[in-house]
């Protein structure tokens, strides 16, 4: 076997040294990079240091060299060598590297679970590469783009980009047909076809054998194990995810590795082999440490903010529009007599229908008339349900009453999209601590508001019956009661919301006799916010639900000295999320911020009616796309 490797690494240094020209080199170094990646970047870091080379040659290494960073799990140098290579390829125009710099960043981003913006830059490459008239870029970006929905389980709009590659079959590399059956192979699933997902997987993992595609093959052999998982077979399950990690072990592809670690631990709970089940954590524990450190992720979302676009992606449809409209043209000006012919076969045939529709006009009119009382009379009683679940929903929240005696200097913005909401407010006293939180369950409307009324019974439950008063505590409780309530149906639910939670309780120094204010916060997926002295303390929440989730890790508390004056904000997404102005844009948080600094001279009351006439103007006359929460409390 080492002898083998010696002749493979004799051969290899032939190849290198006999390519004379820079860009044969760069050829060498992607086509070795799916058998031998270290090799592959080392030759990128060698070519580095060349001196004469172009700018187009310097963006190939840079790419070559992030792509390994990625594979490695080095987050933020890939990054930032990207972002390098932007602002590079912007200058030369060369529209098929930009679009898979683009890409790459996708990829990225997809890894620190950033998946909008991992969306947004996929789409941005896929028109690049149109643009360039690229067909191997757009095979590449049509198998991201499908990978990412099939990972957020959106399989119709997945379905739709693996059509589209359909197309581009004749035109793959066997390389890229990986991929291809690798997402058709998630698609079936995710739909659970499960014969027909492991008939698409052992496509793709032979493929993977044949080209050395170690990472790919590592990956194959863990959605292989997920599939014998999901059917209960748990001996090949379990072999196949041990052959994944000793490949991704033996070539320290630390994603991989985690990803197999994950279904492997799952296994073992199935199995109630909680021993070796703890084992493989404590393992998986020390690679997601290295993984996803907190410094890296907010390395890279710094990056991201810094270097975000002004424009929105450009919609590229006019080109296709006038093909259209031409070809309906040539049409037109070829089918002058049959059109002609058809005009007079249709009057026949609506002269017919209309002695026809005469004779039984009666009839029908009495007939229709029957229909739309029917009608009114259903569609009366699904309102009123709707509007006697209002007043159910209405009921588990707080008073206008009960909130001014706890929270006297303070505002509710609370604007369901339809009747009832999935947004809520909650509010609760104990042992001289006052809770209250502002939640974002999933959906809206009857589906969002049957989520809310578990999620507030699982606050009211973590607060009365199991008496937690630290919203970190509560919201690890929580979690475990909802979760624990979806288990209840054989079906895979994995709804739940997302929260701020703060508790306030004021304390009297003995000393000097004053009151000092201590709140406590912690959150999933929605932050706090302090305004104090005219600037915006922003305190992150934790990126989980309240409900199922890939990582379910204990919420952070956080601690602050509230001082006179301070105002506190916290929210749903609706606010920010909503469509408006003279372009039809999202409102976005930062000018959300702006707006909350630029009104903290008025009282409570008044910035309630700010932020709804804002809210209302920015609107205007389209739909509200989301339930808006927002409270408001000044110390």
């Amino acid at each position: 076997m080492n002898k083998l490797i010696l002749y493979l690494i004799i051969l290899f240094n032939c190849q290198f040294t006999l390519a004379s020209k820079l860009s044969d080199k760069l050829i060498i170094a992607n086509e070795v990079y799916y058998s031998n990646p270290d090799s592959s970047y080392i030759i990128c870091k060698e070519l580095e240091k060349i001196e004469s080379k172009t700018n187009t040659e310097l963006a190939e290494i840079y790419i070559c060299q992030s792509r390994y960073l990625i594979l490695k799990t080095k987050f933020d140098e890939a990054s930032i060598i990207l972002t390098k290579t932007i602002k590079l390829l912007e200058k030369e125009n060369n529209l098929s590297l930009l679009a898979k710099c683009y890409s790459l960043k996708s990829i990225l981003l997809n890894r620190v679970s950033n998946f909008e913006q991992a969306l947004f830059h996929q789409k941005k490459a896929i028109s690049l590469y149109t643009k360039a008239k690229d067909t191997t870029g757009i095979i590449s970006s049509l198998t991201n783009i499908s990978l990412d929905y099939l990972d957020r389980n959106e399989n119709d709009s997945a379905l739709y980009y693996l059509s589209k590659l359909k197309r581009f079959d004749d035109k793959m590399k066997e390389k890229s047909k990986y991929f291809f059956h690798q997402n058709f192979g998630k698609y079936y699933f995710n739909v659970k076809n499960y014969d027909e997902a492991i008939k698409e997987y052992n496509k793709a993992l032979s493929i993977a054998n044949k080209h050395e595609m170690i990472d790919s093959k590592t990956t194959c052999l863990t959605l292989i194990a997920i599939t014998h998982l999901n059917l209960k077979q748990y001996t090949k399950a379990e072999s196949t995810l041990l052959e994944s990690i000793a490949i991704a072990n033996n070539n320290n592809l630390l994603h991989e590795a985690n990803e197999a670690y994950i279904v492997l631990i799952e296994l073992y709970e199935k199995q109630e082999r909680f021993k070796k089940a703890l084992e493989i954590k404590k393992l998986n524990d020390k690679i997601e440490k290295e993984i996803f450190t907190i410094e890296k992720i907010n390395k890279i979302n710094e990056i991201e903010t810094r270097l975000r676009l002004s424009e929105k992606e450009q919609i590229i449809t006019q080109q296709e529009l006038k093909i259209k409209k031409e070809q309906l043209n040539t049409l037109e000006a070829k089918s002058k007599i049959s059109q002609l012919i058809y005009f007079i076969l249709l009057c026949i045939i609506i002269i017919f229908f209309i002695i026809i529709i005469f004779i039984r006009a009666k009839k029908l009119t009495t007939k229709i008339k029957a229909q739309k009382l029917l009608l009114e009379v259903k569609s009366k009683e699904v309102t009123d349900s709707i509007k006697y679940a209002k007043r159910i929903q209405s009921a588990i929240l707080p008073s206008s009453k009960t909130i001014k005696e706890y929270l006297p200097n303070s505002f509710i913005f609370y604007k369901p999209k339809d009747i009832v909401a999935g947004d809520f407010y909650w509010l609760e006293s104990k042992n001289d601590t006052i809770l209250f939180a502002v939640a974002d369950c999933t959906g809206h409307g009857v589906p969002g508001a049957m989520v809310s009324v578990i999620c507030n019974n699982g606050l009211n439950r973590s607060v009365r019956e199991y008496g937690l008063i630290n919203p970190s505590d509560i919201l690890n409780k929580t979690r475990e009661i909802v979760i624990s309530e979806f288990e209840k149906s054989d079906e895979d639910v994995r709804d739940g919301m997302d929260i701020a939670l703060c508790s306030i309780k004021y304390k009297v120094e003995s000393k000097n006799s004053q009151t000092t204010a201590i709140l406590q916060y912690a959150g999933a997926n929605n932050p706090l916010w302090i305004v104090r002295d005219h600037e915006l303390i922003d305190i992150r929440p934790d990126k989980q639900p309240i409900g199922k989730h890939f990582k379910n890790s204990s919420f952070t508390p956080h601690s602050i000295e509230l001082k006179k004056g301070d105002t506190i904000y916290i929210f749903s997404d609706g606010y920010a999320d909503q469509f408006g102005g003279p372009k039809g844009k999202k409102f976005m948080y930062k000018p959300f911020k702006n707006l909350l600094l630029s009104i903290q001279d008025k009282d409570m009351d008044d910035q309630k009616e700010i932020l709804e006439q804002r809210f209302n103007e920015w609107k205007g006359n389209l739909e509200q796309v989301d339930d808006v929460c927002v409270i408001g409390i000044r110390i």
